[in-house]
């Protein structure tokens, strides 16, 4: 049995500023699986995230936000990582994505406010994720965009107001979308382009200039969406 010290060695917990004063500074010196708690304030900065740990936030998004440093950037980048948390933050400011995905597996995106960026946040060959409680309004073209990413979890997400698509998914397939709200975005609710077997269920998707839009694929499943001052269009190609 490890002794309390080992553990410790094992798994830190590090404070930002306390330890370190920025996130990507905590980032840096972190080891595998350790936890980095970021106190309440207002952050400037991109954060690269290549490793699995947790960031999160300590009061939660209204009052810790992240804007962009360099805003052709994304806010928060994670590479080749599996097991990443990133939770509790608002995320503003890239002109590129609020929080960006990229070959990472099995993490958890909960809780996040981004909010004024290019797309809120994108998941590109990236799967079995779990993105839950998110709010993903008031960017430039998508509140939440999956490229080839397969068997991942949406759940009581918002992306709303969006000046493109509120949820757009293509080329991904076996995705779980449920319970969220799409609502007001310029054109597409939520489209599924080039994609298969996945769930769209217990959605509110509404007031969008087309409500849910499937282009290719095949075997999707729809189920008790609600899609109230839509048109609801199901486009074969």
């Amino acid at each position: 049995m490890l002794s309390l010290t080992a553990l410790i060695l094992i798994y830190s917990t590090i404070i930002v500023p306390d330890n370190y004063k920025t996130i990507q500074e905590a980032v840096i010196n972190a080891s595998q699986d350790d936890t980095i708690i970021v106190s309440e304030g207002s952050y400037k900065e991109n954060i690269s995230v290549t490793k699995p740990i947790s960031i999160i936030s300590s009061k939660g998004p209204d009052y810790t936000t992240v804007r962009a440093a360099v805003a052709s950037e994304p806010v928060f980048k994670v590479s080749n990582a599996d097991h990443v948390k990133i939770s509790g933050f608002t995320v503003t400011g890239s002109t590129l994505s609020g929080i960006y995905l990229y070959n990472s597996n099995n993490g958890t995106i909960s809780n996040n406010k981004t909010v004024k960026n290019g797309s809120g946040i994108v998941l590109y060959s990236s799967s079995s994720n779990v993105l839950t409680g998110n709010s993903a309004d008031l960017n430039e073209k998508y509140g939440i965009y999956i490229e080839s990413s397969h068997r991942n979890t949406l759940g009581k997400n918002s992306a709303n107001s969006n000046s493109d698509k509120g949820i757009f998914l293509s080329s991904s397939n076996n995705n779980n979308l449920t319970d969220s709200s799409v609502n007001n975005n310029t054109w597409n609710g939520i489209i599924l382009w080039d994609s298969s077997n996945n769930t769209i269920s217990n959605n509110k998707v509404w007031r969008n200039r087309f409500g849910i839009v499937i282009s290719g694929g095949g075997n999707n499943t729809l189920i008790n969406n609600s899609t109230w001052s839509n048109i609801y269009i199901v486009m074969p190609l």
